[in-house]
């Protein structure tokens, strides 16, 4: 499970930097993009009043994201695909993304290239090493 919090009842989300491509750009239902009734008066483009498609859609509730290793890390690293998605969704540019479980840093490594700032909290010392070595920025990170 993924959760993007919040601290306010009035937060940030970009819907639309995380839109996915549908697999057809058909525009409508059965390909009608009109909007119109057929003689039975049924509508031929699936009730959706001939809305042309743009090409994507929402993003959906399940992602498949493949996984991507990154050699110098532990077992447990996941693809900067995941992080990606969460930080275009629930930030801007300049905002801070925190990582309370840092590893080896992918989710600082995708902030940092997205524009955006972060913070990364790990226990573990050699998990701290690997992190160390994938970034350039060292203002926020912090080893306690």
């Amino acid at each position: 499970y993924i959760f993007l919090l919040s601290k306010s009842a009035k937060y940030f989300y970009d819907n639309d930097a995380i839109r996915e491509r549908q697999e057809s750009n058909s525009g409508s239902f059965n390909g009608s993009k009109s909007g119109k009734t057929g003689a039975n008066g049924d509508r031929n483009d699936g009730g959706r009043g001939g809305i042309i498609s743009t090409g994507y859609r929402n993003k959906r509730s399940v992602w498949t994201i493949n996984t991507k290793p990154y050699k110098d890390a532990h077992f447990a690293v996941f693809p900067p695909k995941l992080p990606e998605l969460c930080i275009k969704a629930g930030s801007s540019e300049g905002d801070v993304i925190l990582d309370p479980f840092f590893g080896s840093g992918t989710t600082g490594w995708v902030a940092q290239r997205l524009g955006r700032k972060w913070i990364g909290i790990e226990l573990n010392p050699e998990y701290i090493k690997i992190a160390e070595k994938r970034f350039l920025q060292r203002e926020l990170f912090t080893t306690i």
